[in-house]
């Protein structure tokens, strides 16, 4: 009996054939109509990341990749010989770097503290944390670090806080003093069929401080370069679609950009004080279960707080001076100019090779500095995946973005198809998908819906996992939704993620959820954390690999409103609704 994906991806076909496009003869980049490019993309994406658990094999994959990425690393140098205008770019980038670290001729940061005034704990796992929350990491369990240093400063820090320094006393009274522990460790989670992702884990202080270190650099990107990360990658977007229209600007993909920013190239590079920082906060080995300890040529890696930031700064630099070089204006461009999914309108005398953005390691840039760009990056240690860096035709992609000729042609990409509401959410894409594009995908959405004939009809507005979006009219008519014409509401039930969480009682304890380690009453912790936004109503929400779902009861007085679906942040922006009801009643 063949598998879901295999049953989909065979009806997927069916549909692409009977509407003349051979599914192996049809190119998204190239294509002679803008159907055509959309039916590869949704062919090319369609199964592309599809969890299937780790295997021994995707384990190995991603381990060698991320062994040789880190030894490429340590055998980073400078070429010898540069020529001139190389070597202008390269003296140019030092100069936009140094500019960057010292604003008003002062450093961004002097002192330890700066980074812990901004500092967090983020969501993921620590080393030796009992928990992802504030209150369980910093209250509840032991303090890990990769050197005393670390730990000195945040117990100086904290005597400020006579509540935070009580906390603190009562959790080393059951956990003792903060634990060295040199290195992160490296760990796999599923990304497709072929190769796991690594990330590492972090020791929890370290993360305090690299969260910290990478808030003030956002704050100084946003001040030098005019790049918020908050908002970034709506500005790529426009920029991706403006350049797949003028052919003026290109996107440019790296290969595992954020394990290949080298040690020894951001000490070359850096001024002497941002790369101490680095330096104190980042672990300098990593332990790998099966190798043992590997020493990190790589400054950071996926799971450091600093990285997304540190990327999205070096990257700028050298899109900047490549641009001075070049003799262009990087001067920034005011929010309200950019039109979010929509078009970039330049200012008044403003010319499109100004036009430029960042976001980690999505660059886009200006066509005429293109090579300059690939080019410097290269010689700073990173490689360029050509198959997807674009610079000339009707075809750019950025930020989960594709466009061919200012139309976006993303495809939908299926993780799994193992619970109903896995169904619910590659259901809703492929009706979006087909508004978008004009492709009858008709036969993939009906064998969805037969899988789970039952499954809740719910407004376009709400989760794409909490069932199957339906204009009102159709909701009303199979019974999905009732009226209330007293209230002028409609109710109708969806799928919402089940919370599991600890609870505070009155009695002094904490109550952990079944499956999930038990945690200290630390009643002043208790206080900081509910100060700090963590703690809501006596409860700590826990952070599950697998959701749960429970079928609620809901109202709605704007099923069919289109503002909820209108919102600059939107991706559904370019959803023709008019178009989506038809795919979506075809569907019943």
């Amino acid at each position: 009996m063949a598998s879901r994906p295999e049953v989909l991806l065979s009806c997927l076909r069916s549909d692409l054939a009977l509407m003349g496009f051979d599914p192996d003869r049809i190119d998204a980049y190239n294509g002679p109509s803008i159907q055509q490019a959309a039916a590869s993309s949704i062919r090319n994406s369609f199964l592309k990341k599809l969890k299937t658990g780790m295997t021994a094999t995707t384990r190995t994959v991603a381990l060698n990749k991320f062994l040789t990425v880190n030894n490429g690393c340590g055998e980073w140098t400078l070429p010898s010989s540069l020529d001139e205008k190389t070597s202008v770019i390269l003296g140019t980038l030092r100069k936009c770097l140094d500019d960057f670290w010292h604003e008003g001729g002062y450093a961004l940061i002097d002192h330890p503290h700066d980074m812990l005034d901004r500092a967090s704990v983020g969501p993921g796992a620590n080393r030796l944390a009992r928990g992802g929350s504030f209150y369980s990491k910093l209250f509840a369990s032991p303090l890990s670090c990769s050197r005393i240093g670390l730990s000195t400063w945040y117990l100086n820090y904290i005597k400020r806080f006579p509540r935070w320094q009580a906390a603190e006393d009562f959790r080393r009274s059951h956990f003792g003093e903060p634990k060295v522990v040199p290195s992160n460790r490296l760990s796999f989670v599923p990304k497709n069929d072929k190769e796991s992702r690594t990330i590492c884990t972090e020791p929890t202080l370290n993360t305090m401080f690299q969260l910290g270190f990478g808030r003030i650099l956002e704050a100084r990107l946003l001040r030098l370069f005019g790049i918020s990360l908050q908002d970034q990658q709506f500005k790529n977007r426009a920029l991706a679609r403006l350049g797949s229209l003028t052919d003026g600007l290109s996107t440019i993909d790296l290969s595992s950009a954020s394990d290949s920013i080298s040690v020894a190239m951001l000490k070359e590079f850096l001024p002497a004080s941002f790369y101490r920082m680095l330096e104190f906060s980042r672990c300098a080995t990593t332990e790998i279960d099966g190798v043992g300890t590997v020493k990190l040529n790589m400054v950071s890696t996926m799971g450091n707080g600093f990285t997304f930031p540190l990327q999205t700064v070096l990257f700028s630099a050298v899109v900047a001076s490549c641009l001075s070089v070049a003799g262009i204006p990087w001067r920034r461009l005011p929010s309200h100019e950019y039109q979010f999914g929509i078009r970039v309108k330049n200012r008044k005398g403003a010319s499109s090779d100004e036009l430029w953005g960042v976001f980690g390691d999505d660059i886009i840039c200006p066509q005429s500095v293109t090579e300059d760009v690939i080019s410097t990056l290269g010689i700073l240690g990173f490689s360029t995946n050509r198959d997807k860096t674009f610079t000339k035709g009707p075809f750019r992609e950025s930020c989960g973005h594709d466009f061919y000729e200012g139309a976006m042609i993303r495809g939908v990409y299926v993780k799994s198809l193992d619970t109903q509401q896995d169904c619910a959410a590659v259901l809703n894409q492929l009706t979006r998908f087909c508004s978008r594009t004009l492709l009858d995908l008709r036969q993939t959405i009906r064998q969805i819906r037969d899988w789970y004939p039952r499954m809740p009809m719910v407004p376009r507005y709400v989760d794409m996992s909490a069932g199957f979006h339906v204009p009102l009219e159709m909701a009303l008519r199979n019974g999905y939704a009732r009226a209330d014409k007293k209230n002028n509401w409609y109710r109708y039930r969806l799928f919402v993620p089940k919370a599991r969480t600890y609870r505070f009682t009155s009695d002094g304890s904490c109550r952990a959820p079944f499956g999930s380690k038990s945690l200290i009453y630390n009643p002043d912790g208790l206080m900081v954390s509910q100060l700090q936004g963590s703690v809501r109503d006596s409860t700590i929400g826990v952070r599950d690999d697998l959701v749960r779902w429970n079928l609620k009861r809901r109202v709605s007085s704007v099923w069919d409103d289109t503002l909820e679906s209108q919102h600059s942040w939107s991706n559904d922006l370019d959803v023709d609704w008019e178009r989506w009801n038809t795919v979506v009643e075809a569907a019943e």
